[in-house]
């Protein structure tokens, strides 16, 4: 019988996929269990998601009762509102028969309109109040309504209540200018739920909590996730390949380290497709050409996703973005890069605000330097791919 594949990627990790986030973990577990505020601030493919998943499974495991949602998921905070209602009236509002009345109660303002779905033997909540569907910041005051809800909800029940958004980023930009006070102004004086507000748009989060002009300064205590150290995660290649019984070269696993430049998401990802390929041979020795063979296989499969992103970029942005690679990101305002590549200044910016803003890049700070880099190493590799760089 076929060994399971060890290296997960896609959806949230389990908890024993993941590699050096224990204290990460811990600490998500800690803010629900003492009903603290956490913000939790890394960029995407870092396993942000992941670890509340595994956070969310040791509190519940412990006696605790997590919500989590993604707010990239839903398309309005209307959406959003109703799907935290409903979760809460099946998680916390008792007994079936009562579960109406108490949520009609606590959630008064808000008119809900509990309904239980027979085939699905799941509750939905459809909110009665009046909102503008056209102005979303109207719609803050709803959700602090909602928050307050869910706190006298939480002080009637005999475990700890914990409250997980992901991408909360979304939250605010929806909200608008005021949403953060509003929010802030609810959120400080509860005591009964554990907030775990975490958001890929590094910048943005830790603008929003550093800064002493922002309503979120000091709400909470902030946790960055950060690269995991490269000889943990040697340590976890090598381990996987070898419960399969396949010898992972040190040369091979440095490869792999190099080539996903060590964004975990990217790490497990192209250690998948190693592990599958020597599956179906007769090797068992990861070496550097199966390395590269299962790269050339994942950028093949790529290929049309990374086209359609390609071609929806101005040709400036993508002359941008080959001087990125080209440059490690670094000193792209510089009159020796401009000149290099015939742009200028001005279009740099512009098509480096474009890309941030697309998710294709994102900034990094390190030893006082700031940095750029792609989000997806990998599209990187099939950009100089076709464009032979």
């Amino acid at each position: 019988m076929r060994k399971k594949n060890p290296f997960e990627y896609g959806s949230g990790l389990s908890a024993e996929a993941l590699v050096d986030r224990e204290q990460e973990i811990t600490e998500v577990v800690s803010a629900v269990d003492e009903g603290g505020k956490l913000f939790l601030i890394g960029p995407r493919r870092y396993g942000k998601t992941s670890v509340l998943k595994a956070a969310q499974k040791k509190a519940t495991d412990a006696g605790s009762v997590v919500l989590r949602f993604n707010a990239e998921a839903y398309a309005t905070l209307e959406d959003l509102m109703a799907a935290i209602l409903a979760e809460a009236t099946a998680r916390l509002s008792g007994k079936l028969s009562q579960a109406n009345q108490k949520v009609k109660k606590l959630f008064g303002r808000l008119k809900p309109e509990v309904t239980w779905e027979l085939e699905s033997q799941t509750f939905s909540v459809k909110i009665g109040a009046e909102t503008d569907p056209g102005d979303e910041s109207r719609q803050i005051p709803l959700l602090v309504e909602v928050f307050n809800g869910l706190e006298r909800l939480a002080s009637q029940s005999g475990s700890p209540v914990g409250l997980m958004i992901d991408e909360f980023q979304k939250v605010i930009e929806l909200g608008g200018d005021q949403a953060e006070a509003q929010l802030r102004a609810a959120i400080q004086e509860h005591q009964s739920i554990g907030y775990v507000f975490a958001g890929s748009k590094t910048r943005m989060l830790a603008e929003m909590t550093a800064q002493p002009s922002r309503p979120f300064y000091h709400l909470g205590d902030r946790l960055y996730l950060k690269e995991v150290p490269r000889v943990d995660f040697k340590l976890f290649l090598i381990g996987g390949f070898k419960g399969g019984g396949f010898k992972a070269v040190d040369d091979a696993v440095e490869l792999i380290l190099d080539l996903a430049e060590e964004v975990p998401y990217n790490v497990q990802q192209l250690a998948h497709f190693c592990w599958d390929r020597l599956a179906a041979s007769d090797e068992k020795q990861l070496t550097v050409e199966i390395v590269r063979a299962s790269l050339d296989q994942l950028l093949a499969r790529e290929d049309a996703l990374y086209t359609q992103l390609w071609n929806q970029l101005t040709s400036i942005q993508q002359r941008v973005l080959i001087a990125v690679l080209k440059e490690r990101g670094v000193e792209m305002h510089s009159s020796r890069v401009t000149r290099k590549y015939g742009l200028s200044p001005a279009s740099i910016s512009r098509s480096l605000k474009a890309l941030q803003e697309r998710e294709v890049l994102r900034a990094e700070e390190s030893l006082g330097q700031v940095g750029l880099r792609l989000i997806n190493p990998f599209f990187g590799a099939w950009i100089g791919m076709v464009s032979r760089l």
